[in-house]
């Protein structure tokens, strides 16, 4: 049982994403086919597109629904240096966003380079340091490739575990259907594929989490042979949290199922 509530448990953090959304920030410098991409994901003209640095100067956010998972990405100002006020403040909320984010998306331009990417990749290390959020490199506008410039990507950045990245062409869509994929696989498409019990209400989450607390507690009290009636304490806590979700498991079923099992005698 204690096994099983920690699973559950453990799925909340999922479930409360596919509730209310996926959180996807799209970052990178300017013009490298942010708001292209975020067009392309919504279907729709949803983000002004435009050549002139700068444009979006603050975020756009919106949901769809993808393989049955509700992402709710947010594209994002440009990352670059700026004596505009109002551009920095878009600057500044682009950090935040991504501080809040489940998933980040870094769109590159093929044509920048390398230098360029290992920039804008190295300052999204220093601002998320300890953090473990997935992180996927998009090298974008693959469709405008000037010189194979894709080849110098290959095998660089040196990528750590939680990054990844893909080839994209956000204007052809080239590439996007493994962007899909691979934010599926990020946010554990697979457990809602297998029909696994996720967890979405927060209160249920709290009760599993004390289930698990007492759980764990009556265990080592029998290994340490304590008295039993301490011991059933814990039980009565259990099943008491329990109840709160399914109000069906009494608490003399689960003391009697735990004394005959252990052999727990006066």
């Amino acid at each position: 049982m204690l096994s099983i509530a920690k699973e559950l448990a453990s799925s909340f953090s999922l479930g409360k994403a596919i509730k209310y959304g996926v959180p996807v920030v799209i970052t990178g410098r300017t013009n490298t086919g942010k708001s292209t991409l975020l067009n392309l994901l919504l279907k729709d003209e949803k983000a002004i597109v435009s050549e002139i640095p700068g444009t979006t100067r603050d975020y756009i956010e919106d949901t769809i629904e993808i393989d049955g998972i509700l992402y709710r990405f947010v594209d994002t100002a440009g990352l670059r240096e700026s004596e505009d006020i109002i551009e920095n403040l878009g600057i500044e909320r682009t950090y935040k966003k991504i501080s809040e984010a489940s998933i980040i998306l870094l769109v590159a331009d093929v044509n920048d380079g390398l230098p360029a990417l290992d920039g804008t990749l190295e300052e999204l290390r220093r601002q998320q340091k300890g953090s473990d959020r997935p992180l996927v490199i998009l090298i974008n506008k693959t469709d405008d490739d000037r010189d194979n410039k894709w080849e110098e990507y290959i095998g660089k950045p040196i990528l750590k575990d939680n990054e990844h990245m893909l080839f994209v062409s956000a204007k052809t869509g080239s590439g996007i259907d493994k962007l899909k994929s691979k934010l599926g696989e990020l946010v554990g498409y697979n457990k809602v594929q297998d029909e696994s019990i996720i967890i979405t209400n927060i209160r249920h989450y709290e009760a599993l989490s004390r289930v698990s607390e007492s759980l764990e507690r009556v265990l080592s009290g029998l290994d340490k042979k304590i008295p039993e009636d301490l011991i059933a304490i814990d039980v009565h806590h259990a099943t008491h949290y329990l109840g709160e979700i399914t109000g069906e498991i009494t608490t003399d079923e689960i003391l009697g199922n735990i004394f005959k099992n252990f052999c727990i005698g006066k």
